[in-house]
């Protein structure tokens, strides 16, 4: 048997190439949009795809099965689940999966096992290799049902479902599960970092004898128990997920190559675009970006967090023009963005910020505060300067200045009638990551006395300045 992970930082997604030395036959689960990785690991493995396998509609990236199809010239096929009825069954399927059904690889056979909970379609796929035990299964691909240290969340779909979802998951959990034995071992659709579950450990595999043990979703409880102790510190979903899921239920326009170019525009050109509702997304570093960026730019740092921060705050009924470091950092940005779903790239800054500047047009940039600063101006006047936290609910209850105000940075498009416009505003999350999301998100809005914190709370308390927890 050939085994690979294929692992995605950031959304944290982990995809599979799974084949047989003998036949030469390959399957590949729950790949993501950009193909090329998986392509390339079965060429250098010698290995052919034959399948595409996929164990539910995702939520929180763009299911990458009609790109590997069609970049592999239509052989492959892909298999989808109907078991949430019509729904939930992926229209660009070639086979349609039931309970119990089988593909293939030589000696290595995979199996459905449908574990509704997370989805209603949702299946594991059993994998044995009958070169060594015909009945015992040596994997579970798991998809979003178990993670090492967690389960699927069942409330992506509204709190309408979720009731049903969660008793379906229960089940799923404490009926189908007991037919895996302990020593079968569980390769999730993710790890730590996903929206996916609340608890996602950093190992990216375990057994299922060791999850029974340790994982506390899998601890036997009485089930409205079970499931108010699950879905307590539940996180927020991106309201990106629901775009997603129809996406991927409907099936995503092929690109055709790993990366499609992004055209570099002169500053000219994107000055037209961007009369014409184009948006900058400015993915330079929160330093460079409060030195000096385009007005009404939004500032989401490059990094693997960009594809995530990306969803829960840009629109998708824009053209989206970069703004970058350099020409070499297009690429990887829009492979992020095009993860997600956001297509519609129509171009980047040729030259980046230094011809814009030469062409010139107009700039602005971004007030910034030290940590110590920020206390001074608390203890000169409490009245003057507004704070706004911006980090998650858990980092908040931790410790936060006295006074500031909460609003978790996914939420702050929608709550921006709660930020005050007559007063300054400083911008505090951990590191000043999210605080310079969120400025340059307020200054869009017209939100002109806005600073970010610089270093955010781990300054503020490396500084040795006080927090509150009520």
């Amino acid at each position: 048997m050939i085994l690979q992970q294929r692992f995605v930082p950031g959304l944290a997604i982990a995809s599979y190439l799974i084949g047989d030395e003998t036949t030469g036959e390959a399957a590949v689960v729950d790949p993501t949009r950009d193909v090329d990785e998986l392509i390339r690991l079965a060429a250098d493995n010698g290995q052919r795809i034959a399948h595409i396998l996929e164990t539910h509609v995702h939520a929180d990236f763009v299911s990458g099965a009609k790109e590997l199809k069609a970049r592999l010239g239509g052989a492959p096929a892909i298999h989808a689940s109907g078991l949430g009825g019509e729904e939930w069954t992926a229209a660009y399927a070639d086979h349609v999966v039931k309970e119990g059904d089988e593909i293939r690889l030589g000696p290595v056979r995979l199996q459905a096992l449908h574990t509704p909970g997370h989805t209603p379609e949702h299946v594991c796929w059993t994998v044995f290799d009958d070169s060594r035990s015909r009945t015992v299964p040596w994997l579970l691909f798991s998809g979003d049902f178990l993670f090492v240290g967690d389960v699927g969340r069942p409330d992506l779909l509204g709190e309408e479902a979720q009731r049903q979802l969660a008793h379906q998951l229960y089940q799923s959990l404490f009926e189908k599960l007991d037919r895996i034995p302990d020593i079968t071992e569980i390769l999730p659709a993710h790890g730590a970092g996903s929206l996916c579950g609340k608890a996602l450990s950093s190992r990216r595999s375990s057994t299922v004898g060791f999850e029974r043990q340790f994982n506390a979703a899998l601890q036997r409880k009485p089930e409205e128990q079970w499931v108010r102790d699950l879905m307590a510190g539940m996180p927020p979903a991106p309201p990106y997920f629901r775009r997603m899921k129809k996406v991927n239920k409907e099936g995503p326009v092929v690109l055709g190559t790993d990366v499609p170019a992004v055209a570099p525009c002169p500053a000219r050109e994107v000055e037209r675009r961007l009369e014409q509702k184009g948006l900058v997304v400015d993915v330079r570093s929160k330093e460079a970006f409060a030195a000096t960026h385009i007005p009404a730019a939004i500032n989401i740092p490059f990094g693997p967090m960009l594809p995530t921060w990306a969803g829960w705050v840009l629109p998708y009924d824009r053209p989206l023009v970069l703004v970058a470091e350099s020409p070499g950092q297009v690429p990887a940005a829009a492979k992020h963005l095009l993860r997600v779903g956001f297509d519609n790239l129509a171009g980047s800054l040729e030259g980046g910020i230094e011809d814009w500047e030469m062409a010139g047009l107009p700039l602005t940039s971004l007030a910034t505060l030290s940590a110590q600063e920020l206390g001074r101006r608390l203890r000169q006047n409490r009245s003057d300067l507004a704070v706004l936290d911006v980090r998650t609910d858990g980092e908040w209850s931790a410790g936060h200045i006295e006074g500031a105000r909460h609003i978790m940075l996914g939420k702050l498009p929608e709550r921006l009638s709660e930020v005050p416009r007559n007063r300054p505003v400083a911008l505090v999350c951990a590191s000043g990551y999210r605080g310079a999301i969120a400025a340059s998100l307020l200054r869009r809005e017209g939100y002109w006395q806005v600073s970010n914190v610089i270093g955010g709370m781990r300054a503020w308390q490396a500084a040795g300045l006080p927090t509150v927890t009520a």
